[in-house]
């Protein structure tokens, strides 16, 4: 029997989706993409919410310690944020559990903002402490989400409507902090992954075969690329990439112009996420008739490059974030006869640049479906959904980088 495909399934014309998440997937050469928005106090002690330590001021380092210390874990200065530190090496912590079936997030100075896709919530969680508010409710199937640093916006996986006649299928958008004004920005129908850049929502319409244009206030709609069941998007300043349930991944010209193609996919496998940086397209993907999964790059300049392709053992392979050095990645693990998730996710790294034939940097391993991921100065979050889809399980997880 084929394997459980609880993040990425593309059986979409009966409403039945898959259930990734990410991390901001946009690259905006002006704007948000590898700025920072983790800090340090002014006594050099690690800060999560650019205010106060988490947990005091970092004593001083004693290097006999440090295989344990959460300080300075296997080099002086290195902080677990929160974590322990075992064997020289830093562990995740939960910033927030209890979650039902998170599957994307995107964060600020303070704050992460997760979609959850079984209770169809959107959430503002603190980076300090955990403290959760729900910004919306009841948006079925929400998934992807972005800001453009005054609001936040959220595409809904479902029948294209306003919600009135149970179908909630778009993109929606509220103005930060209090979200209070929740609107309707454009309808879609099964809306992915929205993200923002250069004035512009850019999401997949899985159902209609699109990738749509639009302003935050919903004017100027086009369509900019096309292909069978879009789905994770990115975009920069000349092209939205995007993955299809084709062989191909694909870019088009921002204002409609020429679509081609960037690297490969599998028709029918499990589409996973999408980032990139000043120089390079990052996507990850799962095979069709296997767990394995495959994360690769290529170079935008010249995307008939040979490609380069990280890890050579991954299982399941969903989200990717980037920041000046490294590529981090998740691995959501395998699933028994009845899609529940075996506890064998993982979190990678490895440098921008490839891995040089050595294995990955490991992060984290034994976790319960990873799927969207963020980085930000020090640290890296990421979401897990859970052990099957309709449980409460999932969480919110940092790392401190290596």
């Amino acid at each position: 029997m084929k394997r459980a495909r609880i993040f990425l399934s593309l059986g979409i014309l009966t409403g039945c989706a898959g259930l990734i998440g990410v991390p901001d997937l946009t690259f905006d050469e002006q704007a948000e993409q590898g700025s920072p928005d983790g800090s340090t106090s002014v006594d050099g002690s690690r800060t999560i919410d650019g205010s106060t330590p988490i947990d005091g001021s970092a004593p001083a380092c004693d290097e006999s310690k440090l295989q344990t210390d959460p300080k300075h874990c296997g080099r002086c200065g290195h902080d677990c944020l929160g974590g322990a530190c075992n064997a020289g090496k830093c562990e995740s912590v939960v910033v927030k559990g209890g979650l039902e079936n998170p599957v994307d997030l995107v964060a600020d100075a303070t704050s992460v903002y997760v979609t959850t896709r079984a209770n169809g919530t959107v959430l503002r969680i603190a980076k300090a402490d955990g403290k959760t508010d729900v910004l919306a409710s009841g948006h079925k199937e929400a998934r992807g989400v972005t800001l453009d640093g005054q609001n936040l916006f959220w595409s809904n996986f479902d029948y294209d409507g306003d919600g009135g006649d149970g179908y909630w299928g778009g993109v929606w958008g509220c103005a930060l902090p209090a979200c209070s004004d929740t609107r309707l920005v454009a309808t879609g129908d099964h809306a992915a992954y929205v993200r923002f850049s250069g004035g512009f929502l850019y999401f997949a319409e899985n159902n209609n075969g699109v990738v749509v244009r639009v302003k935050p206030d919903g004017s100027m709609r086009a369509n900019v690329g096309s292909g069978n069941k879009p789905f994770s998007v990115a975009v920069d300043s000349t092209h939205v990439y995007f993955q299809t349930n084709t062989n191909n991944f694909q870019r088009a010209l921002l204002d409609g112009g020429s679509q081609e193609p960037v690297g490969p996919l599998e028709n029918g496998g499990s589409m996973g996420l999408v980032t990139l940086d000043a120089e390079r397209v990052y996507w990850a993907y799962s095979e069709y008739a296997t767990p394995k999964g495959h994360v690769y790059s290529a170079l935008k300049a010249n995307p008939s490059a040979p490609k380069e392709e990280y890890g050579s053992a991954n299982m399941g392979s969903v989200g990717v974030a980037v920041d000046a050095t490294m590529l981090y990645w998740t691995n959501q693990g395998t699933f028994d006869g009845n899609d529940v998730n075996q506890k064998d996710g993982e979190v990678l790294a490895c440098p921008k640049a490839g891995c040089g034939g050595a294995a990955p940097i490991v992060l984290q391993q034994g976790l319960t479906s990873p799927g969207a991921i963020t980085v930000t100065d020090d640290a890296v979050y990421f979401l897990t959904f859970g052990t099957k889809y309709g449980g409460a399980d999932g969480e919110l997880r940092r790392i401190a980088k290596p």
